[in-house]
């Protein structure tokens, strides 16, 4: 009798806790089913729009949007000043327990976007002319270069939205954002290609992203007045320590990966029928960021969770939180993998006659999306517990492989060579990043039960 009362008082004092691990995984699925839905809808939609623009382009004109996206990239983490992160993480810490901080975060980011970007902006202009000649060897490009000076100024703005959103956690509301987004972006994009070739290509990108920021600003406005936060620039100069121990590390991630990724893609247009393959890769990693894209969307749900429980020493919680962000991300990743592998030919036919002999490019980026979404986890995770110099370190092995990988193999094998250097350096970093993370949540559980 008297163990069976204890057994009873044991369930009883169980109760409250596995209750609260319930609603925390609960509340995960339920965010992370808003992100499958947003990632099916925005990103099926922008791939669709993009295999319609390759049939109505031709292949080197595809190519050719491709370059000047890949252009627009470089320069956005030397504009983004790793505000986007930074966001995320610290409205996720403070939008309960001070929302005043919260709203002078979200204040400081905007206008600091705001600035480098236009910034920026101005500096792509000004290079157009060189990296359209020198860069590309097409001096054409130069029109299409500073046409998509829009893309990189919005693109700058919709991404400390997107991290002031995510802060919030307001992820279904996210969710129908990016499904209209992708909804519209379909025949926007596709009928200005039709009628302005690659111009019209990159002006119906640019008004997809600038009616993404228009829906972003209206909801950011609803959220922070739902949770009493008032957005104000007053007192923002107490806020510059953030910048330097967070936005610091992930600006200099972004000013060291982002360049290698275009010096990559200049090594392949120089190659014989460069334009050509720069399509076929370009089309190919269209299905790698549809692979990746859930497990990015759980990333983005995983860091204010982990943040939330660094911040509140709680072990349990975080190594649950993190126990299911990580089997969650693969189990939506590794079999979507294999199935993209086997029908490559049959996917990258979706662009065209031209493209289907692109299918091992395809294949090879599809693999190598494992290895890229463990990278994006783990990187989150680090960063989750303050390590953002540490994450730093791992994107300049990162970058350095990358490119040692792709000199050595695109000048042999062109589309191909690119995607195995894809491959290759993010499945080392992938293990360094294991190694790190490791030793920190050893030291985290050190402190919790200290």
């Amino acid at each position: 009798m008297e163990q069976l009362e204890q057994r009873e008082r044991s369930l009883t004092a169980l109760a409250p806790m596995l209750r609260r691990i319930w609603g925390e995984q609960r509340g995960m699925a339920t965010v992370a089913g808003w992100s499958f839905l947003a990632a099916v809808v925005a990103r099926g939609s922008n791939l669709a729009a993009l295999a319609i623009c390759a049939r109505v382009l031709g292949q080197v004109e595809f190519g050719q949007v491709a370059v000047i996206q890949s252009t627009v990239g470089m320069f956005a983490p030397l504009a983004s000043l790793g505000l986007a992160l930074t966001t995320t993480k610290f409205v996720a810490e403070y939008r309960d327990r001070s929302p005043e901080r919260a709203g002078r975060i979200i204040a400081l980011s905007l206008c600091a976007g705001a600035v480098a970007g236009l910034l920026m902006t101005v500096a792509l202009i000004a290079l157009a002319p060189m990296m359209a000649a020198s860069g590309f060897a097409n001096p054409e490009l130069r029109k299409q270069l500073v046409e998509s000076s829009g893309l990189l100024f919005l693109g700058v703005i919709e991404a400390v939205q997107s991290g002031a959103l995510t802060g919030l956690e307001a992820y279904s509301r996210m969710a129908k954002l990016s499904a209209w987004g992708g909804l519209v972006s379909i025949p926007l994009t596709v009928l200005l290609a039709y009628q302005y070739g690659t111009s019209g290509a990159i002006a119906g990108l640019t008004a997809s992203l600038a009616i993404s920021c228009v829906l972003n600003a209206w909801v950011l406005q609803a959220e922070w007045k739902g949770r009493g936060i008032r957005m104000t620039l007053a007192g923002c100069a107490s806020e510059k320590g953030i910048l330097w121990s967070f936005s610091l590390p992930a600006y200099v991630s972004g000013i060291i990966v982002a360049p290698v990724g275009w010096l990559s893609t200049v090594m392949l247009v120089h190659q014989a029928n460069g334009f050509a393959e720069m399509a076929l890769f370009s089309a190919a990693d269209r299905f790698r960021y549809v692979l990746i894209f859930i497990p990015l969307a759980v990333s983005r749900i995983a860091m204010p969770a982990l943040s939330r429980f660094r911040a509140e020493q709680n072990h349990g919680a975080y190594r649950s939180a993190f126990q299911w962000n990580l089997g969650f991300s693969l189990l939506a990743t590794v079999p979507a993998v294999v199935i993209c592998a086997l029908v490559s030919p049959r996917l990258m036919g979706l662009f065209g006659e031209g493209f289907t002999q692109g299918w091992p490019v395809l294949a090879l980026l599809a693999i190598s999306a494992v290895p890229t979404v463990l990278n994006t986890q783990l990187g989150a995770a680090l960063l989750s517990n303050g390590r953002a110099w540490a994450r730093t370190s791992v994107d300049v092995l990162l970058a350095a492989t990358f490119l040692a990988a792709a000199w050595f193999a695109v000048p042999r094998w062109s589309a191909m060579g690119l995607a195995g250097a894809f491959l290759f350096s993010y499945t080392i970093a992938s293990i360094v990043l294991w190694v790190l993370l490791r030793e920190s949540h050893s030291n985290f559980k050190g402190e919790a039960e200290g």
